[in-house]
């Protein structure tokens, strides 16, 4: 069991955490394929994986919101 407020602070530490992941990683990923003698075509196809997962992040944080939201607006307190 949890109180309320300690699971909206976890959920929002996890969605930072996500986020600050992805876009560490993704930065890197990007900067080593500058420099990288990889076919163009896989990088290319590694940009879009990356772009999706940016998309990805975003529909995931869209969630998360309503998530968030869902959990002040109720009554429960422990859950």
């Amino acid at each position: 069991m949890i109180e309320k407020q300690e699971l909206l602070h976890k959920i929002c530490a996890i969605e930072q955490s996500e986020e600050s992941v992805i876009s560490i990683y993704s930065n890197h990923i990007q900067n080593v394929l500058r420099y990288s003698t990889l076919d163009e075509r896989v990088q290319s196809r590694i940009l879009d994986m990356l772009q999706q997962l940016d998309a990805d992040m975003q529909i995931q944080k869209n969630y998360t919101k309503t998530l968030i939201e869902s959990i002040e607006k109720s009554t429960k307190d422990v859950y």
